[in-house]
Parts: C-alpha cells; sequence; structure tokens
C-alpha cells in the first residue's frame, strides 16, 4: 500500500470515530488490511497533524487539531448547534440531518456566510445538501460542523 493510501485511511478513520489509544487505531487499520508498526502510525500521526484531545466529560481521544480550532461564524454556529443532528460527508458533499423544518434555516444561514469550504446549499423539510469544491473541503466542513454537534451536546448534559 502506498503511504498517501495509508494516511488517507488514517485521516479518514480518526474524522469519523474517536480513538483513545494508538493501539485502537493501529487495530482499525488491521482491519482494513493495512499493517502498520507502531513507529510509523506514531510518525503518520505526527504529520498528520493529529493531536490527542479531551472532550468536557475527560476523556482523550485523537483528532486532527484543524477540527478542534475550527469554528463557524456566530449566526451560522447557531443556527447549527441548535438545528443540526447530524452531519454524513459523502464525496464532496455533506449532508446534514436538521430539526424538522429546519432545513431552509440551516441552508440560509450557509448561504449568508462565505466559507471556502461551502459551493451551494440545496435544502429540503429537515435535510441540508452542501456542496463543496473537493474531498478535502467537504471534509473540513464536516469536521467542524461535528465538532460543533458534539460541543452543544457535552453542553446540554453538563446543564443536566
Amino acid at each position: 500500500m502506498k503511504r498517501e493510501e495509508r494516511m488517507a485511511a488514517i485521516r479518514q478513520l480518526v474524522t469519523t470515530i474517536r480513538f483513545e489509544r494508538q493501539r485502537d487505531l493501529m487495530a482499525a487499520l488491521h482491519a482494513k488490511g493495512i499493517m502498520i508498526s507502531q513507529g510509523n502510525l506514531s510518525r503518520d500521526i505526527r504529520e498528520l497533524g493529529i493531536h490527542k484531545f479531551k472532550d468536557r466529560t475527560g476523556h482523550s481521544y485523537y483528532a486532527l487539531s484543524d477540527a478542534r480550532t475550527a469554528v463557524l461564524p456566530d449566526a451560522l454556529q447557531e443556527a447549527v448547534a441548535t438545528q443540526v443532528h447530524s452531519v454524513t460527508s459523502v464525496q464532496f458533499t455533506v449532508v446534514l440531518k436538521t430539526e424538522p423544518g429546519s432545513g431552509n434555516l440551516v441552508a440560509a444561514a450557509l448561504d449568508d456566510v462565505t466559507m471556502p469550504e461551502v459551493v451551494g446549499t440545496l435544502a429540503g423539510h429537515d435535510t441540508v445538501l452542501v456542496i463543496c469544491p473537493d474531498i478535502d473541503a467537504a471534509d473540513r466542513f464536516a469536521r467542524t460542523v461535528k465538532f460543533v454537534i458534539d460541543d452543544q451536546a457535552l453542553s446540554a448534559e453538563e446543564k443536566d
């Protein structure tokens, strides 16, 4: 397997699954048929800009550093935090599932801001299709939205 393919697999796994330990990530790679040593995995993690973070409950996990630092404009942040339930990245598009009747609200909030990751939107009753210029942009946008949703969910749990 080529190094680029291995790095893409690591990036994809880390953006879709929370791994608390490198050995768990290595096991997931092995399950995909990607044999890698601990030393090579550590080097790949460092080169990809993957760091270990703690969530609000104190659990550690690996994530791309830009997923933690990316922020959305205030109006969009509010719409995503309160109206979006799930995010699915598919090639160069991102599908946002929203509260019933909120698809147009979220799409309008996206359309009102300038983001290089977003080319345009298409909204339905409870779904927004976000069209991105390429796969990397879609992955960055999806990670940012997931972070906002996860952060909102953790904040709600803390209030309970």
